[in-house]
């Protein structure tokens, strides 16, 4: 009998081209391991050597930060990436804004505060076509910042930079998000949420980027947890599965198409094979965020509980309350999504081992966020 092929190709990761020295980009992630707020690093995908297997001890981040956000712990959720920008969105209510690190000039920008000052549960924050838009009780969003007004005497009055209420009235509760995913449109967000007090907020709803309007589309749910993302090469959203069974593995979806009307079922979607990324019953399994990478790249950046740390997770189970872990290791899994022979997807992976780091949480705040870690492609 012959032997059955291994779902992972070894030889894949060498095959993998490397971009452009002027389309390069990079893993970026913001960890809580400072006293005072939130650290961001940078990691080289790319250059990540393969690592035999998940005894391999993770490393420590050797290199300073490339910037500190003084902001409030616990609401890691609320750190978004825009364009260039990484936003962290829940400052103290001193700061005169939010701050923005842009990635690619390492300067520091003040955002301003919308009219509540942040006070809020978990947020939905997407950035869409060329504006930052924040859906909490009411819709939000933020464009560019007003240009300099011209050289003249007397100089004219300066327009302010603002957020502008959105007037269509969000049809769910922010806190109660499944998953969503941008439209390859670019200017059409689709969520999914469930119920929170009526039924009338559970299903799956459409918001215009241009029109400024939400759409029920049905009561259907997409498949996905959290973020979906749109991968040109399939004409299909890609994400983390939402379902029992498919947990730690990719999903895809057909697009939702925008002239059909509304849906009274869900578009086809599939569990994609492949190794199963992550293991969410793990007891050392902490959070997973999946990444986009471009093309049909794709990473999933998980957080966990260090082996050796056992003590503190028998206290955390059996303590009342929110217990942290003393460290967090972060295990980073890069691979492809493509069709197979049949001309259905499935998922390939260019790395047989995880790249692991690890870092000490400098605060015992818990977070009301999902535990996933904060990663981003710019």
């Amino acid at each position: 009998m012959s032997k059955p092929k291994s779902s992972v190709d070894h030889s894949a990761a060498a095959a993998v081209k490397r971009p452009a020295e002027q389309d390069l980009q990079f893993l970026y992630l913001v960890l809580d391991d400072w006293e005072n707020g939130y650290s961001v690093r940078k990691l080289d995908v790319d250059a990540f050597q393969l690592q035999p297997d998940d005894h391999h001890e993770p490393e420590p981040f050797t290199e300073p930060p490339l910037a500190r956000f003084d902001v409030v712990h616990g609401y890691s959720h609320s750190i978004v990436a825009h364009g260039t920008k990484i936003v962290a969105m829940k400052p103290h209510e001193s700061s005169p804004g939010i701050p923005a690190f842009d990635t690619a000039t390492s300067a520091v920008d003040i955002l301003p505060w919308p009219e509540f000052h942040m006070d809020f549960g978990l947020p939905l924050v997407v950035s869409m076509a060329g504006k930052l838009f924040l859906f909490v009780y009411s819709s939000y969003y933020l464009g560019d910042p007003p240009p300099p007004p011209p050289v003249d005497y007397p100089p004219p009055e300066k327009k302010p930079w603002a957020w502008t209420t959105i007037k269509s009235p969000v049809p769910f509760n922010f806190n109660c998000v499944l998953g969503y995913a941008v439209h390859p449109d670019g200017r059409t967000l689709f969520v999914s949420a469930d119920k929170f007090t009526s039924s009338t907020e559970k299903g799956t709803f459409s918001f215009d980027a241009d029109r400024l309007e939400w759409t029920r589309q049905g009561d259907w749910l997409l498949p996905f947890s959290g973020q979906a993302h749109y991968v040109a090469e399939l004409d299909a959203w890609v994400g983390l599965c939402r379902h029992k069974g498919g947990t730690g593995h990719l999903c895809s979806s057909d697009v939702v198409p925008l002239d059909a009307g509304r849906r009274t079922t869900l578009p086809r979607w599939r569990i994609l094979g492949g190794h199963r990324l992550f293991n969410r019953e793990s007891p050392v399994h902490l959070g997973a965020r999946l990444v986009y990478m471009g093309g049909t790249r794709f990473c999933v950046v998980e957080t966990m509980w260090h082996k050796n740390d056992g003590e503190a997770r028998r206290k955390a189970k059996e303590t009342v309350g929110y217990v942290a872990p003393p460290r967090v290791v972060i295990c980073i899994t890069s691979f492809a999504v493509e069709h197979d022979e049949g001309g259905e997807l499935r998922q390939k992976s260019y790395l047989l081992a995880r790249h692991r780091k690890v870092f000490k949480r400098a605060h015992h705040i818990c977070d009301i966020s999902d535990g996933a870690p904060i990663a981003f492609w710019i």
